[in-house]
């Protein structure tokens, strides 16, 4: 939902996650490991005034918006009971543009007890007209999941037990089409290319891992927001040749990328 008329405006995103709600909160309260989570979104994260997890402290953060790092000052008031986070822009950052700009997140149990809904809220008085509305910094939040796969350092760190290291051998990782990555299954390489404006990723494989048993074997994953604005759909599709007819048919890797879906899911919960 969005209100931008004139200089004063408010903009509302929600979004369904698995996470349990008072984890997804204090996860957020107690913030040091952002900066490890979403590297891409936040580079740093400091406390400059109190103390961290007491309203009223004041937190420096460095972001990384449209390739530049931009460093935000916000004083942070906690409200434990109803799970509600206020980050206050004092200086830095988008109050370049904004004389006033809050941003308030609230985590609530879904009523089914599974899961928990996430809102986010911004308010903002823009300086002048033309200082534009803060979609971006909404919109981030809305991408972290195909961007968790692109910028894909974090994998690793998110579901360990499916995947223990990955790195770039050939290429850039984010910024060119096609790069080649020692990746996730026993040791295989596969050339990646990516559709950003569809979020999404085809992974070509090269050598080792399942290449052993196949003559083609690609894996693409697509992240498409949900009609209602909540949540996303991630779609795992997998085309292979085999080699010969003792070649097995892939459905163990179908299950490990549903999987590093619900790990990718539970992670990104925990550190947004």
């Amino acid at each position: 939902m969005a209100d931008v008329s004139g200089l004063v405006g408010k903009l509302i995103s929600e979004s369904e996650v698995s996470s349990d709600a008072d984890k997804f909160y204090k996860i957020f309260k107690y913030h040091e490991d952002i900066p490890k989570a979403v590297p891409h979104i936040s580079t740093s994260v400091k406390v400059v005034e109190g103390h961290g997890t007491t309203s009223g402290c004041i937190k420096e953060w460095t972001y990384v918006h449209e390739g530049k790092e931009l460093v935000l000052k916000e004083k942070t008031t906690y409200g434990d009971e109803t799970r509600e986070i206020l980050q206050t822009g004092v200086e830095g950052g988008f109050m370049n543009d904004y004389k006033k700009f809050d941003v308030k997140v609230q985590v609530t149990p879904k009523a089914d007890g599974h899961g928990s809904i996430v809102k986010w809220t911004i308010e903002y008085e823009k300086k002048n007209e033309d200082s534009p509305v803060p979609f971006p910094y909404l919109q981030r939040r809305r991408d972290k999941f195909y961007k968790i796969f692109k910028y894909h350092e974090d994998i690793p760190k998110a579901v360990p037990h499916i995947s223990t290291s990955v790195k770039v051998v050939e290429g850039h990782g984010p910024i060119f089409m096609v790069c080649m990555v020692k990746n996730w299954f026993s040791n295989l390489k596969e050339k990646t290319t990516y559709g950003d404006e569809s979020r999404e990723i085809l992974q070509t494989g090269v050598e080792g891992g399942f290449i052993n048993d196949y003559k083609m074997f690609d894996v693409k994953v697509q992240v498409t927001p949900k009609a209602d604005g909540h949540g996303s759909i991630v779609k795992w599709a997998i085309e292979y040749e085999k080699i010969n007819e003792d070649s097995p048919v892939p459905f163990p890797y179908l299950i490990l990328c549903y999987q590093m879906t619900e790990g990718l899911n539970t992670y990104l919960g925990a550190s947004d």
